[in-house]
């Protein structure tokens, strides 16, 4: 780290843990692979779970994200993550419903374990996969109403397409989490038309490994509400759904209820 800048007096390099968490097939693991690494895959192992590390430099000062791409099974135990998380990215699929619904049983239920453990911590909603347009199940108006509900912040954005907008979401979210931690918010690092500052990434040695086919991808948009993210605050008796995911999920946090 020679010739940088520390964020902190005491030489104390900012590390923060971020989870990503939804339903299958939402897109957790692209957007965790177009972060890491600016690229695009398509397909993923849905078994994999996997914590990874990128060194970020903020307008020349160092910070480390570890960030946990969450794979739950019905054995699985969720706790793994919300003792450990700083900040939680809970993403659904605009295409799938269902993986709607799963977000927002997400929702409910980390702000049931935040709130028993007398906990805030920054959250964010992310509608992906928005380079499918034709094939929208979710409104945006939906998306945002949810977030609306629980008080946290919204985006919709994709993993296929320009890497700026994928950046955006996690530097929103690293911004809060800094405030959460050490007490003031890192400045913005947009330009004066509000495109992220295009950064180096670190390879990470796993994300080759697990995903040797990894393409480069370009193009496009995101949409986001500028609002500061927090623990979710929502209902917590949700009624009963018939799909088996969302049984699922209910079984896995079935503890904190």
């Amino acid at each position: 780290m020679s010739g940088r800048r520390n964020i902190h007096r005491n030489g104390v390099v900012p590390e923060f843990n971020f989870a990503m968490v939804g339903a299958l097939g939402a897109g957790k693991s692209a957007l965790t692979v177009k972060y890491i690494t600016r690229r695009f895959i398509m397909e993923y192992d849905p078994d994999l779970e996997g914590t990874y590390t990128k060194h970020e430099d903020w307008d020349g000062q160092d910070f480390v994200v570890h960030l946990m791409d969450t794979c739950d099974k019905e054995d699985s135990d969720p706790s793994r993550y919300l003792r450990w998380a700083d900040a939680f990215i809970i993403v659904y699929s605009i295409t799938n419903r269902q993986t709607f619904e799963m977000a927002r049983q997400y929702m409910d239920s980390i702000s049931i374990y935040l709130k028993g453990q007398g906990r805030e911590c920054p959250v964010a909603l992310v509608g992906n996969k928005i380079d499918l347009e034709r094939y929208r199940q979710v409104n945006k108006s939906e998306g945002s109403s949810l977030a609306t509900e629980y008080d946290c912040v919204f985006y919709e954005t994709t993993a296929a397409e320009e890497y700026d907008f994928v950046e955006r979401v996690f530097h929103r979210v690293i911004q809060e989490t800094h405030h959460d931690k050490y007490g003031h918010i890192l400045q913005p690092v947009y330009i004066a038309d509000d495109r992220a500052t295009m950064w180096g990434t670190s390879q990470h040695p796993q994300l080759q490994q697990h995903h040797p086919q990894l393409q480069q991808h370009h193009p496009q948009f995101t949409h986001l509400q500028h609002r500061r993210p927090k623990s979710p605050k929502g209902l917590s008796d949700r009624k009963d759904e018939k799909n088996q995911q969302k049984k699922s999920l209910n079984k896995f946090f079935k503890i904190f209820n």
